[in-house]
């Protein structure tokens, strides 16, 4: 039986459904309900997220259908869930604390949707993740805090997306991660790529296929290689190339270091005129002495 503080907070019907029905016997019209913990509400047209679910729910299978966003308050019900594939859905953004209460989730697969970003701590409560399918959505960014708290995390996909570029740091928060998909994204060779080039070197093994899986384009040759044909020596000119930001900073740095040199030399010139000022001459320490 469900604790009296979370009854509360149910819609007045389900309180009814939940005192008067076992937990698994609320199962939606349109779905299967294969046994008190398993679900399947696949390739029924749905545009969201049908309920009442058993509370007890561990395992959903929602995919296939037209659910365009995930109820923000969905796992404060159903925090019992350990699979949850919500692929090819139409479901375009996550919205901040979506996984609150999602402690016990291990798989989670939200491929074939229409993600465009991932913003910092998306998943930050479920953090037994396992593996997290994100491939073939419209993913352009990826915040470098996005997988914080997933040190459970074995499995990311992020193949077949829109990413040009990524944030190793977003990745470094994985020490468990043992395989990872990168293909199919339009990965540019430039020197933004080359922290990525070194560490996909460094964890070749997680990758299905190795470096042969993954194309960048050459910007100047504008040509698509293999990452297996390049090597360190590729990106040795962008030890010397600096970003605009970079370039900023030196240049405050020097105006501000040669204002201070100014201002020093400023104070130091009156401190030596003050003082030649208030120094007795060596003429009246001889009309001293005269007397």
């Amino acid at each position: 039986m469900w604790p009296c503080f979370l009854l509360c907070r149910l819609p007045p019907w389900l309180c009814l459904c939940v005192l008067f029905f076992p937990l698994g016997h609320l199962c939606p019209a349109v779905c299967s309900c294969m046994d008190y913990h398993t679900i399947d509400c696949r390739e029924q047209g749905l545009p969201h997220v049908p309920s009442p679910f058993p509370l007890d729910v561990r395992k959903l299978l929602i995919a296939d259908n037209q659910i365009q966003e995930i109820p923000m308050d969905f796992f404060i019900f159903y925090g019992d869930l350990v699979y949850l594939d919500f692929s090819n859905n139409s479901i375009a953004t996550l919205q901040d604390g979506t996984f609150s209460g999602s402690s016990k989730l291990v798989y989670l697969d939200l491929s074939h949707n229409n993600l465009t970003q991932l913003e910092a701590g998306a998943f930050k409560a479920a953090e037994k993740l396992i593996k997290l399918s994100l491939g073939h959505n419209h993913l352009e960014e990826v915040d470098q805090a996005a997988f914080e708290s997933l040190e459970q995390l074995q499995v990311l996909e992020l193949n077949d997306n829109h990413l040009q570029t990524l944030d190793v740091t977003a990745l470094d928060v994985l020490p468990n991660l043992r395989t990872i998909r990168l293909e199919g994204n339009p990965w540019l060779c430039d020197c933004d790529f080359a922290s990525l080039f070194s560490w996909l070197e460094e964890n070749e093994v997680k990758l299905q296929k190795g470096l042969n899986e993954i194309q960048c384009t050459v910007p100047v040759e504008d040509r698509k290689i293999f990452l297996s044909e390049l090597s360190e020596d590729s990106f040795r000119d962008c030890k010397f190339n600096l970003s605009l930001t970079d370039l900023i900073i030196i240049i405050f740095s020097g105006v501000a270091v040669s204002i201070a040199a100014i201002a020093s030399s400023f104070v130091l010139a009156l401190i030596v005129n003050c003082f030649q000022r208030c120094a007795p001459s060596k003429d009246d320490d001889d009309d001293d002495e005269g007397d």
